[in-house]
């Protein structure tokens, strides 16, 4: 009798991200962290910059806004189902909505929501961003299985204003508890770059388990220095775990140490901060 073919079938994740021809960030990033945790990347890229923006002067942009529309279309007659719908900056209130809807069907065929609403830092959204599309970045945070927003951001989607850091643990506790409120009664929520009384600083997590929200803290050293595409990073290593089936805070443990030895080598190596975390070398730590 002849055995039957145990491979598993390799999941695929549809990433809406913006590509820069240099420097280590989004779609860059994203896609190798995401293909060495074998999960097939889907592309849907939000816009093509010559390099990215932090550091860097003269940079093109070209809005893929157009083409992003054609490509959700033509997935659609390929009946191209993704297990998972991963967002991280978005361009324009249109680009939003075109997501919106296209998860929205996706949802419905049982792919898995990880919305990163990447909108600011340091108590300030980007300079691109406009309050209608943070009233967009809300309304899809509504479909998230998981959001993974900074502290800035978790004011944000709150519709509070920005208290500077440190925290108590009730502050945060207050600050996740009131997201699951308003965005989902299940789900998870990561958030990062916050910093506690005492000084202690790295990611609170939390999961809704029996009707009862329960968090948890993963600390890592504070380096002062800002590191562009370390956020998409974080997220793709959580995002492919998850995928892979581990449990929230096994994720979020192994996404904050991948992070904490990238900056470690960076930091050795004198690399320029705008270049982003040199991760190539590490990938295969975390299989």
């Amino acid at each position: 009798m002849q055995e039957k073919n145990t491979i598993a079938k390799t999941k695929k994740a549809a990433l809406f991200h913006d590509m820069s021809c240099f420097g280590r960030c989004a779609l860059a990033v994203i896609i190798p962290v995401i293909s060495v945790l074998k999960v097939q990347p889907v592309m849907f890229p939000t816009a093509l910059l010559s390099t990215h923006t932090g550091g860097f002067e003269n940079f093109t942009f070209l809005d893929l806004t157009g083409e992003l529309k054609k490509i959700t279309a033509h997935h659609e007659e390929l009946n191209l189902i993704p297990d998972c719908v991963y967002t991280g900056f978005l361009g324009s209130s249109e680009q939003i909505k075109i997501i919106g809807d296209y998860i929205d069907e996706q949802k419905a065929s049982g792919a898995y929501i990880f919305i990163d609403p990447v909108m600011g830092d340091d108590g300030k959204l980007y300079s691109s961003y406009t309050n209608k599309m943070r009233e967009g970045m809300s309304k899809l945070a509504m479909s998230a299985d998981i959001l993974t927003p900074n502290i800035t951001e978790a004011f944000f989607l709150l519709d509070r204003n920005y208290i500077s850091q440190p925290y108590g643990k009730d502050f945060i506790d207050n600050i996740i508890n009131s997201l699951f409120e308003k965005f989902h009664k299940t789900g998870r929520i990561v958030i990062t770059s916050v910093v506690l009384n005492g000084g202690d600083y790295g990611v609170v997590y939390g999961e809704r388990i029996n009707k009862k929200v329960e968090t948890g803290y993963v600390f890592t050293k504070r380096y002062g220095k800002n590191y562009p595409g370390s956020g998409d990073i974080f997220s793709s290593v959580l995002c492919g775990k998850i995928l892979n089936g581990e449990k929230l805070e096994e994720a979020v443990r192994t996404a904050v140490g991948f992070i904490d030895k990238i900056i470690e080598y960076t930091i050795d190596a004198e690399t320029p901060a705008r270049e982003g975390l040199i991760f190539e070398k590490f990938l295969e730590s975390l299989v």
